[in-house]
């Protein structure tokens, strides 16, 4: 309408009717206020998604967590508690605990869900039986346990071909190595599999491939294994292996040769016949005791083990390799000092922190820094560099918003973001942009921060320096994550609400006023009690 047919029209005896026929609208200006805090309402509410994985596997996608996708048998592309997972060049290999087998891709998955290549424990894709459904009794077999009680009691008999709840897993040398945990034994093949249900051609931790009694007919010893757990090397020569049943850690310092090969060092027990959790003196934890170790990690350049002490809810670091049996531990995370074994350092099961473990499994270290998967906390933790420190606190968590929250899914769907019983990792480095697939998002990316100069450089400056891939075993929720990014969240002790409260501990009641300047780590209680 024109200014002369709006002044025409005012003149007269027409109405706002006329000009908003919908409605009456007494205060135009109100109206336009509304409008202004319409269009700020809807900006605001435009928020960018949480950075997560990008990847998955064992599910179509990040929202579904059943087992076997809900099927009564597995598939060629499901998973049910996948354990550990390690990557050799283009193909990739993982632990289904839950279908006792080997999944092994032939190339590097391009899409979520994509089907394995090759199955090892079974002989086909849709077969899940323990030992594939092979058993004996115990009056067949020179079990030593002296109890005639036991006489005639069936028990799952291994094979050379099967798998019973199969953990860590490594390429040490262009062979493959798969710790059989229920096997009590550490299988390694002649190469890289090729065939389904391929069998192997040596064994640790057992005299052949037919027998799988714990500790190798009831001796612990050099050469003994009992519900073994992970396994690592990082310079094709040493081989580590935790002996989770054992409380302790066997080192090879050269590749083993033939079946049942003796280690030659072990850390957490003063001896390789001995095998009880902290010496046999459960409380009374030390730098040179462990209590079920789950997994390990080797930095050859530096030389310094990494091995995690699931039992007293913590991270044991050595900054030479040991070369004697029983030798104490250089620096602990996940408590305060060696002497301390509480979950989450005394704060208990509800509560987490920055500095805190709770039933930790594996670690994995390299140029990017150190990962830790705190499992009973359901996140991974991240430190840019090894600590150096007792109970020094991490740099990131993924899993979780901040450090103190550490329910399963967070307690809501699972997405890209969550996690639930996270188990191994394993950490891929010395990437590309186009090997990450980032190239082709960096136009996308820019346009959700288009205007934030300082968003966009820093996401710049971060990619480049730290361009890896972060394999994650989301054991619960049967599937494997893959991240190429760094959360959000750098993770913060506080648990902020809506209105922006600070809420430092779950227990502390609203006005209760707390110093940090007054806080003392050496001041928190072994134990809290529960509310």
């Amino acid at each position: 309408m024109s200014e002369e047919e709006i002044s025409e029209a005012s003149d007269g005896e027409s109405t706002e009717e006329e000009f908003f026929p919908a409605q009456k609208i007494e205060n135009f200006d109100e109206v336009l206020e509304e409008d202004e805090f319409d269009e700020i309402d809807e900006v605001e509410e435009e928020v960018r998604p949480e950075r997560g994985a990008y990847m998955v596997l064992g599910q179509g996608d990040f929202s579904m967590i059943q087992a076997n996708r809900g099927a009564d048998d597995p598939g060629d592309n499901t998973l049910s508690e996948p354990q550990y997972i390690c990557k050799y060049g283009d193909m990739l290999f993982v632990s289904d605990r839950g279908n006792h087998r080997v999944l092994v891709w032939d190339q590097f998955p391009e899409e979520n869900g994509e089907p394995a290549s090759v199955v090892l424990g079974q002989e086909d894709f849709a077969d899940c039986l323990e030992n594939r459904g092979i058993t004996t009794t115990l009056d067949e077999m020179t079990s030593g346990l002296g109890d005639e009680n036991l006489e005639g009691f069936t028990i799952s008999k291994a094979e050379e071909d099967t798998l019973s709840q199969p953990a860590g897993l490594s390429v040490i040398d262009g062979k493959l190595y798969v710790v059989d945990s229920g096997n009590h034994r550490v299988l390694r093949w002649q190469g890289l599999p090729s065939e389904d249900g391929e069998p192997p051609q040596m064994v640790l931790g057992q005299d052949n491939l037919e027998d799988n009694e714990a500790n190798r007919r009831g001796f612990t010893g050099s050469g003994s294994l009992f519900f073994p757990m992970g396994i690592c090397s990082g310079d094709d020569q040493h081989v580590f292996v935790a002996d989770k049943d054992n409380h302790r850690v066997l080192i090879w310092n050269k590749i083993p040769f033939g079946d049942g090969w003796n280690a030659d060092v072990c850390v957490g027990q003063a001896g390789m016949d001995e095998r009880e959790p902290n010496k046999g003196e459960f409380d009374n934890v030390s730098a040179d005791s462990m209590s079920f170790p789950m997994g390990v990690a080797w930095d050859a350049e530096g030389e310094r083990l990494i091995v995690v002490d699931q039992g007293n809810n913590r991270v044991l670091i050595w900054n030479r390799l040991p070369r004697e049996n029983g030798q104490p531990a250089d620096v602990v995370i996940g408590q305060k000092d060696f002497e301390s074994r509480s979950v989450n350092m005394g704060l208990g099961a509800e509560r987490a922190s920055a500095s805190s473990l709770y039933w930790p499994t594996d670690v994995v270290f390299g140029k990017t820094g150190l990962f830790v998967s705190d499992t009973a906390n359901n996140r991974v933790l991240y430190w840019k560099e090894i600590p150096t420190e007792n109970g020094q606190p991490a740099d990131k968590v993924f899993g979780q918003t901040n450090f103190t929250d550490n329910k399963p899914n967070r307690f809501g769907q699972a997405s890209s973001s969550t996690l639930n019983d996270p188990y191994g990792l394993f950490l891929e480095e010395d990437l590309t942009r186009e090997d990450l697939g980032l190239d082709e998002l960096e136009d996308e990316d820019r346009d959700d921060f288009e205007g934030d100069s300082q968003e966009v450089a820093r996401r710049d400056d971060e990619e480049e320096e730290t361009l890896f891939r972060l394999f994650i075993c989301d054991r619960s929720n049967s599937r494997i994550v893959i991240w190429r990014e760094f959360p959000d969240s750098a993770g913060k002790d506080e648990a902020e609400d809506e209105d922006g409260l600070v809420i430092d501990h779950p227990d502390t009641l609203l006005g209760d006023d707390d110093d940090d300047d007054d806080y003392d780590p050496d001041l928190i209680p072994e134990e809290v009690p529960a509310v």
